[in-house]
């Protein structure tokens, strides 16, 4: 008899874990299609997007840069003639 309700309990102890990790997994599931669904909305980029358009960045910066002097070396000559000429 004892031997008996010692089985049953242990099938019902085993049944409920069973039961609560279908629950835990479930529950997981739905936490992990919330959390996708926020970022989705955020309109997050990878990493590795990230870091493309930061090389990008650092590229068009230093061009930028060379141009500038560039200019400013053909501007130069063209601030001495108008000061020579009195002319702005």
């Amino acid at each position: 008899m004892q031997h008996r309700i010692a089985d049953d309990i242990a099938a019902a102890l085993g049944d409920t874990l069973a039961r609560l990790g279908t629950v835990k997994e479930d529950m997981d599931k739905q936490a992990r299609a919330m959390l996708a669904n926020a970022l989705d909305r955020l309109d997050l980029v990878t990493r590795d997007e990230f870091d493309v358009q930061q090389d990008l960045l650092s590229r068009l910066t230093a061009r930028v840069a060379v141009l500038e002097e560039r200019l400013n070396a053909l501007a130069a000559p063209a601030a001495v003639v108008d000061e020579d000429t009195g002319k702005g």
